[in-house]
């Protein structure tokens, strides 16, 4: 059975790359996936020919792919739990082999591995790339004086001070350990909006982040009003849940129309739990599944010529 990987992920390894002045060229895809195969071996000429270090660094350029629907949705997060939290459900959207496994959380640590079949465990070189990509995430989603330290026996640490001092070792590169002193709120969050019909200010804070898992009670927190009031205030406009699923559906149509993106991923931007409940919510909504609503209403590109994502029904790795 073959196995898709991230375009876009090893184009921001390329540019990340060349602004170090390393020239290599990533594997060409079919829309916005490619062969996992063509991924691998990529990614392993590079820490062949360069090492390591410079694929811990590629996370450096996460914020000019802020665009990229996956990565505003990793960027929305409210801190480091909510941060694994959701790269762990793109990873069950995009079917991925390698998987990010917590083994210990605290406060202000968090300890992971980066696990595979055990006939095809992650290489060193992807192991890296996934360690770099969620260490620059963390300060971007309010996490301060962060440290991480990479493997068992003698771990290595490959980020403080906000700087790369060393790879992870080779030969011991798939257990991690995230630790900071405190979190702040995220640059760029959202301000509050006194005054302002409580459902519009809802509307607005879905829209802003549909990916976050919501409740009534983080709601209330971020409007500033007890729980009880604010449920009381949004019945007249379909309630907490038909609010949030209004804007759901409609964020997701939007990207669906847009036609860029896998609909694995829009589920996942769009907040959806998994790929069934993306399927049965946005059709009790729409009349149609997500595919056959990008079928129908997908816009043609600005050349002219409707654009087709490859979309296969095979696993697929960050």
């Amino acid at each position: 059975m073959e196995e898709y990987a991230s375009a876009r992920l090893l184009e921001l390894v390329q540019r990340a790359l060349a602004a170090e002045g390393i020239h290599a060229v990533a594997p060409a895809g079919d829309g916005a996936l490619l062969p996992l195969a063509a991924k691998r071996v990529f990614l392993r000429d590079v820490a062949r020919d360069h090492g390591l270090l410079p694929l811990l660094r590629v996370g450096a350029m996460l914020p000019v792919a802020s665009s990229d629907p996956a990565v505003a949705a990793l960027l929305s997060a409210v801190d480091p739990y909510d941060l694994f939290e959701r790269w762990q459900r793109l990873e069950q959207f995009t079917h991925s082999r390698h998987r990010v496994v917590v083994r210990e959380r605290g406060a202000g640590r968090l300890v992971a591995d980066h696990v595979g079949p055990a006939a095809a465990p992650p290489h060193p070189a992807e192991d890296t790339l996934v360690l770099g990509v969620l260490t620059a995430l963390l300060p971007l989603c309010g996490a301060r004086d962060v440290t991480v330290t990479a493997g068992r026996e003698a771990p290595v640490t490959v980020f403080a001070a906000g700087g790369y001092p060393a790879p992870p070792p080779p030969a011991d590169s798939a257990r991690w350990c995230f630790t900071w002193s405190r979190t702040e709120p995220p640059a760029g969050a959202r301000a509050e909006e006194a005054g302002r019909d409580e459902a519009v200010r809802t509307r607005r804070l879905f829209a802003a982040d549909p990916a976050r898992r919501w409740t009534l009670g983080c709601l209330a927190a971020e409007l500033g009003m007890p729980a009880r009031s604010l449920q009381r205030r949004l019945a007249a406009a379909g309630g907490f849940s038909g609010l949030l699923g209004t804007v759901r559906a409609r964020a997701a149509a939007e990207l669906l129309m847009a036609g860029e993106h896998p609909v694995s991923v829009i589920g996942f931007v769009c907040g959806y739990a998994d790929q069934p409940h993306f399927t049965r919510h946005f059709k009790a909504r729409t009349a149609m599944t997500p595919a056959v609503y990008r079928s129908v209403f997908q816009r043609p590109s600005p050349g002219g010529r409707e654009s087709h994502p490859h979309e296969p029904t095979k696993r697929r790795s960050p």
